[in-house]
């Protein structure tokens, strides 16, 4: 579990990092994604804000699990989970904890490792690609915009040796 925390402190430093966007002091902050203006330099929102906060993820969260639960590629995975209701609520919380926790919130992650939680599960590429579609097929339900679902998509990309073949 240290080591996944590890990852996604890494991936979120290298997210702010890489995305600042900076303006100069004479132009004004109007875009949507500036949360803040700090001694007149605009100061980019978390991608935990950007995908609605708490709220925001919790609601994305139980959408992309449907989707993988209507997706016939991969829901010989999901399926099984809803038949004990306890850990498939354990299942999302766990879902949304680390996404809170990778993109910025304040959420700590409890489940386990990525390659711990996807072992046995042999996912393939196709599996993998067709999850991510439901991903930002998600994203685009809840009106994220481009920037966000780009940043998304590199995160996912960026967990995706441990996810494959585990």
């Amino acid at each position: 579990m240290k080591t996944i925390k590890l990852i996604v402190i890494v991936l979120t430093a290298v997210f702010v990092s890489n995305c600042s966007n900076k303006k100069s002091n004479t132009q004004e902050a109007s875009n949507e994604n500036l949360a803040v203006v700090v001694n007149e330099e605009p100061v980019e929102a978390s991608l935990f804000d950007r995908l609605g906060g708490t709220d925001g993820i919790s609601s994305i969260v139980d959408d992309i699990v449907q989707a993988h639960l209507d997706n016939p590629v991969i829901n010989h995975v999901f399926l099984p989970l809803k038949e004990n209701p306890e850990h498939f609520e354990s299942f999302k919380t766990h879902v949304k904890e680390f996404l809170s926790a990778g993109t910025g919130g304040g959420a700590t992650y409890t489940g386990k490792d990525l390659p711990s939680a996807h072992k046995g599960l042999n996912t393939t590429e196709k599996e993998f690609l067709s999850a991510v579609d439901d991903i930002l097929m998600t994203l685009s339900k809840h009106n994220i915009d481009e920037e966000t679902k780009k940043d998304m998509l590199y995160i996912l990309y960026s967990m995706k040796g441990a996810v494959i073949g585990m």
